[in-house]
């Protein structure tokens, strides 16, 4: 195996959302943010509009104060061994997150993973703008990882995926070894081999195991 791919909400992090973790913590959440959570789910906007919304709450936000509770998210149990192991195989790490790229970014620096993909929430002179750049689709975490691959040479029999979710169906379906991490039901048919429990690095012996 050459590269691996993982979520990051849920998975390198117990945060699910860090767009939902931040509006909460910026008490934004409720009777705002919510409101555009449920009109996306209900098929009401699309992805773009979602995210959009979702920005202009935070227009006007200090980017120290953002950083501040980016710093304060913590990292899943076992993160830190997974990554070392994965390294030592000599496997690239990437993070392909539809998560916000300040929380992607620090979860990559922790960790000494090698590439990052998110979304980005911009900023002029210290301040968020309202204005989101999309890099990772909703449900086409796909497009990334093929283009991922093919930028490095790598198979798709040569990549492996660890993921938690719905959102990582399309990352799984471009890998040949997709591993979920407390994968939700709708997740289990995508998936070679499950690991249930607080601990990332219990994955380390399925990689080992099948390397063999």
């Amino acid at each position: 195996m050459d590269i691996v791919f993982f979520d990051c909400d849920g998975t390198l992090t117990p945060i699910k959302s860090s767009w939902e973790y931040l509006h909460r913590r910026l008490n934004l959440w409720d009777g705002l943010a919510e409101k555009f959570q449920t009109l996306y789910l209900e098929g009401k906007i699309d992805y773009h509009e979602f995210c959009k919304m979702d920005a202009m709450l935070w227009k006007g936000i200090h980017l120290d104060e953002v950083l501040r509770i980016v710093s304060e998210v913590p990292l899943t149990k076992g993160a830190f061994e997974m990554v070392k192991a994965f390294k030592e195989m000599g496997i690239l790490t990437v993070i392909v997150s539809t998560g916000i790229s300040f929380f992607v970014n620090r979860i990559k620096e922790l960790l000494g993973i090698d590439y990052a993909e998110a979304n980005e929430l911009l900023f002029s002179n210290g301040r968020l703008t309202g204005e989101v750049k999309i890099n990772v689709e909703q449900n086409r975490k796909d497009i990334v990882v093929k283009r991922i691959l093919k930028k490095y040479g790598i198979a798709k029999e040569k990549a492996i995926a660890v993921g938690d979710g719905p959102g990582d169906i399309s990352m799984f379906q471009s890998v040949g070894l997709p591993i979920g991490f407390n994968p939700d039901k709708t997740l289990m048919a995508h998936t070679k081999y499950q690991v249930f429990g607080e601990d990332l690095s219990d994955v380390i012996p399925l990689i080992k195991k099948f390397r063999r």
